[in-house]
């Protein structure tokens, strides 16, 4: 079992509890906005631009009220020809000079961003700061990382354990390996390169060198690339053909 933190983005409110269960793909966390309607004066008025500062009746920073006259439109002589009654509660947060658009915000909300588990856990700790999932479904990784994320099968490269694998295992890396995150011993520079090559989604492996990790960085290779230990690899063995997240920067593979 490890403990896996999830911080929570500036804005979002927790809607799981200490304690809880979660599944991967539960919501965690939402970020609530509220909702905008606008109006466009000149069009619904059928009047010019330059016209719709005489007619409105509403302001930036005034509050609507339902039934309230947001715009009036007058003849020569005086009369009402047309009028614009709201049908909503809010406050006029802006006019837009060159599009007509009288823009209210309402009362109500709704959640625009949203934040999921991404393993089966039990909540350990929430608060507005993050979250930690205790969960036996992630492996953490060590210092040795390179490039960003991908989700696949966990493929085993059996051979890359065994000396006289490691010694090639380049030709042991072929089409199987194709769309699928690699677990294996000693990748060294060239296996990882016929990796990007071949359309490998990702390798993690026992022994791969900081030098190698610097050659992909620098030719700007965004493969995740991670060593882990000894330890993790048992656990990861068990995930053999199982689908896997990997996130190289935050050095975790959940299995999903």
């Amino acid at each position: 079992m490890i403990s896996l933190p999830i911080l929570i983005p500036e804005g979002f409110t927790p809607v799981v509890t200490s304690g809880s269960n979660v599944k991967y793909g539960d919501l965690l966390a939402e970020k609530m906005t509220p909702l905008e309607q606008v109006l466009n004066i000149a069009d619904a008025l059928n009047i010019s631009l330059a016209k719709v500062k005489h007619v409105l009746k509403k302001n930036p920073g005034d509050n609507v009220a339902k039934g309230d006259i947001i715009a009036l439109k007058k003849n020569i002589f005086g009369k009402q020809q047309a009028i614009i009654i709201s049908e909503i509660e809010g406050t006029v947060v802006r006019y837009e000079r060159d599009s007509g658009n009288l823009v209210i915000r309402t009362d109500q909300q709704t959640a625009s961003n949203k934040l999921f588990s991404p393993v089966e856990g039990k909540i350990d700790l929430c608060n507005n700061r993050e979250i930690v999932i205790v969960t036996d479904k992630a492996i953490v990784g060590g210092d040795i990382i390179s490039g960003t994320k991908a989700e696949g099968e966990l493929f085993i490269l059996e051979e890359s354990f065994t000396q006289d694998g490691i010694d090639n295992v380049l030709y042991y890396l072929d089409s199987a390996a194709v769309g699928k995150i690699i677990l294996g011993g000693s990748f060294p520079r060239d296996v990882l390169v016929k990796g990007v090559g071949i359309g490998v989604l990702g390798f993690i492996g026992i022994d791969i060198k900081a030098q190698d990790i610097n050659y992909l960085q620098e030719k700007k290779i965004t493969l995740p690339v991670m060593a882990i230990s000894t330890e993790a690899l048992s656990t990861l063995r068990r995930w053999k053909g199982k689908k896997v997240s990997f996130d190289a920067q935050n050095k975790f593979i959940i299995q999903i």
